[in-house]
């Protein structure tokens, strides 16, 4: 595993160079679908816990399957390699540590080749608001932060971007106020097919 620090701040084109080839995508935490009709895959179910955000989806391509589901139901929702991949962005965070970790678990088990995830680094504080206006603050608040560290011993590859989030951002300026420096931000995927490689051959 590796944490390797970049300064590029072009987030979704590092995240579709992450999703490339994948045929099909379960996205947990769409929200109103700002990226889904940006993301390099052929076929995406859209996940999300607040119906209102699915109802007000930006993306209406007949490409995108919206599914409002608890994101803690995937295992039971999805068969075992259901996607080519899982994408968790800006997800793991409103989460309580235990329960993010038993989601990235369920993640693991519905994706076929990668897990794929965006978290700030460290506890970014937001609580009472929703930026998109729909009433989903109980849903938008932060209940966790995460290391790189932490997230490379679960044995996910980490691109560390360095002061993505600043004062340009509502939520960070908001939260921290204009003098504050930047926060990292933590991208991080696990390549799923090496490890079931590995345990077909501890079968055998």
């Amino acid at each position: 595993m590796m944490i390797k620090e970049v300064r590029d701040k072009r987030f979704l084109r590092y995240l579709n160079k992450l999703i490339a080839g994948a045929d099909t995508l379960l996205d947990v935490g769409c929200g109103p679908g700002h990226l889904l009709g940006s993301l390099n895959a052929r076929m995406i179910v859209a996940l999300d816990v607040h119906r209102p955000y699915l109802e007000n989806m930006v993306e209406h391509s007949p490409l995108v399957v919206p599914l409002h589901a608890d994101a803690l139901k995937i295992s039971r929702l999805f068969v075992r390699d259901s996607f080519t991949a899982v994408t968790l962005v800006d997800v793991l965070e409103h989460f309580v540590k235990s329960d993010a970790l038993e989601l990235l678990k369920q993640a693991e088990n519905v994706a076929k080749e990668r897990v794929i995830l965006f978290t700030p680094r460290g506890f970014f504080p937001q609580e009472g608001v929703d930026h998109y206006g729909l009433n989903g603050e109980e849903y938008q608040t932060h209940r966790s932060g995460w290391e790189p560290e932490e997230l490379e011993a679960l044995g996910y590859d980490i691109f560390l971007m360095k002061g993505f989030h600043d004062s340009s951002n509502l939520a960070f300026l908001q939260t921290f106020g204009p003098d504050h420096e930047p926060v990292d931000a933590i991208l991080a995927v696990k390549r799923l097919n090496l490890k079931r490689a590995e345990d077909l051959k501890k079968a055998h």
